[in-house]
């Protein structure tokens, strides 16, 4: 692998097997003004006043400066990178912006081109050997959390901070969160109701959550909803969050609401047809919710608008398991 594809190739890799700081200090002055970041690496970010251009490395946090009305001036996007489209829950709003497209020579040239003030990447790319050269263009925020996926609330709360706006950071945590808890009142019996969530990469093979505490699970968590039995045991068992599944253990995912992800239509119907899936419980019950390569990315990596397009498109397997 050539070393422009590498944060591309890395970022999507963790992205489909995919409390605050450790301190934060700054001006009160809502115009502006320094702010120090000290982030769970070791690493002190100073930013020296509100930045104006922006470069975000991750789907996180490019929805959340879509969130604060900031268009960021480059972003690297998983889905566009991997199917050719944006996120659905982007809208046009990048329409001004330029993708950072690792195919397309090497990514810190790139972002050195877009003269950047501020740099935003998901806490994995520090693993990117790109990422030291990247970190000198700019100020760069990394993990804020130490996680593998940031809470996308910390993440919010991060962006209202730089950007000196702490009451829009609050009002994007409480519409999120009003979205969450209104499909809860929407479906009470959801609480206590098991799901599974797998992703179908290739005609014989699954990849499969088995973390609670995984930043996928977080949603179903607030939903009151607890992982398939099954699903957790083998991740005890093996220590691995996500794991690859064969075809044949398909009743591995037996649960009350079933969700996947598949890169084509061809490989749904696929799944369809394999032993062991009509008797699926999700699939008896009418359950299952089939989500796009990309669609996943918004239970893979939440954000304030990922959230809310991915719980509307599960509605009706909500709907069918607590009919």
């Amino acid at each position: 692998m050539t070393s422009r594809l590498r944060l591309g190739a890395f970022l999507a890799g963790v992205l489909m097997f995919a409390g605050l700081l450790a301190g934060c200090s700054g001006s009160d002055d809502s115009s502006g003004g320094s702010v120090q970041l000290n982030l769970p690496d070791g690493r002190s970010v100073t930013i020296p006043e509100t930045p104006k251009r922006i470069v975000t490395l991750g789907d996180q946090w490019t929805d959340v400066a879509l969130s604060f009305g900031v268009t960021p001036v480059g972003y690297y996007d998983y889905s566009k990178s991997a199917t050719g489209e944006l996120q659905p829950w982007y809208g046009q709003k990048l329409k001004g912006s330029t993708f950072v497209d690792p195919t397309k020579g090497d990514d810190a040239t790139t972002i050195a081109k877009l003269d950047p003030d501020l740099i935003f990447a998901p806490g994995f790319a520090s693993n990117s050997p790109e990422f030291e050269q990247i970190a000198k263009l700019a100020p760069t925020v990394n993990s804020i959390s130490g996680q593998e996926i940031d809470p996308w609330q910390d993440m919010v709360n991060v962006m209202g901070t730089v950007l000196h706006q702490p009451e829009k950071a609050t009002e994007i945590i409480e519409k999120t969160n009003g979205d969450i808890k209104a499909i809860a009142e929407e479906f009470p019996s959801l609480a206590g109701k098991t799901y599974a969530l797998a992703f179908m990469y290739g005609n014989d093979q699954l990849s499969v959550l088995g973390d609670p505490n995984d930043g996928a699970a977080k949603l179903f968590s607030e939903l009151k909803m607890t992982m398939a039995p099954k699903l957790v045991a083998e991740y005890q068992r093996s220590g691995n969050p996500r794991f690859g599944l064969s075809t044949e253990n398909i009743p591995m995912l037996d649960a009350d609401v079933l969700v996947v992800a598949t890169a084509t239509p061809q490989q749904a119907e696929t799944l369809r047809n394999l032993p062991g899936y009509k008797n699926l419980k999700a699939v008896k019950d009418g359950a299952v919710a089939f989500l796009t390569q990309s669609q996943i990315t918004g239970l893979n990596a939440p954000s304030p608008n990922s959230i809310p397009y991915v719980l509307d498109l599960l509605k009706p397997a909500f709907g069918s398991a607590t009919a």
